[in-house]
């Protein structure tokens, strides 16, 4: 597998606490196509993400999730990205995932590799995780009408050429779900590989809520009936 046909691309906003160390790692990995997006941060992502040599957008005010991805995907695109891994910037995720999320990809297996936090280890997932996902995978079940073990999850891989042709219109995480929604809508080959998560303090900090949740529910149906 070659490295240098992956693209790593991070969402970032106001994680100077754990971008830096991030990309030290993705770099210890050989991963050297990283795009980091600075979503509107008011601390000192990007001169961080910057100095540790990766690949920074800023953005000038707050997008989302989605859009910070968004932004991410047309430029690994436009640099020939043949596989493209989305993940977060709190560390949560694990660098020696990549590899297996984004091997079915570039051997031609799989058009979106999606890594499932409910296939792996769950004795570490708090409750009001597990139950979060549940209720987003029937959501996204009822209104997108494809089934999948973890509709939420921000760790996954994408074919370059299939990512040209899914029409993202998300700002927030609902992008995730939007995009498995893009799986039956052009017919893609997908997998889902299991991941393990590593939750902190921090890393929870920043996880979904009810309200965020049911925004989501709202942009989603939003996107299906536009």
């Amino acid at each position: 597998m070659k490295k240098s046909e992956i693209f790593v691309v991070v969402p970032a906003y106001n994680e100077e606490k754990t971008i830096g160390k991030l990309i030290k790692k993705l770099n210890v990995a050989h991963y050297k196509n990283i795009i980091v997006v600075d979503d509107g941060s008011g601390d000192c992502t990007y001169q961080i993400a910057q100095k540790a040599g990766a690949m920074v957008l800023r953005l000038p005010f707050n997008r989302g999730a989605g859009g910070a991805l968004r932004t991410g995907f047309s430029l690994a695109l436009e640099q020939g990205a043949k596989a493209v891994v989305m993940m977060d910037a709190d560390l949560q995720h694990k660098v020696s995932d990549i590899k297996k999320l984004a091997e079915p990809i570039l051997k031609n297996k799989a058009d979106i590799v999606l890594g499932s936090r409910l296939m792996g280890n769950l004795k570490d997932m708090p409750p009001h995780r597990r139950l979060a996902n549940f209720v987003g995978n029937l959501v996204t079940f009822v209104i997108l009408g494809i089934k999948v073990s973890d509709s939420q999850s921000g760790f996954r891989a994408i074919r370059g050429k299939a990512l040209r042709k899914m029409d993202l219109k998300s700002s927030r995480w609902e992008i995730c779900s939007e995009m498995v929604g893009q799986i039956k809508k052009l017919n893609l080959r997908y997998k889902e590989l299991p991941i393990d998560i590593v939750y902190t303090k921090y890393s929870l900090s920043k996880g979904q809520n009810f309200k965020n949740g049911l925004k989501t529910f709202l942009r989603l149906l939003a996107i299906k009936f536009k």
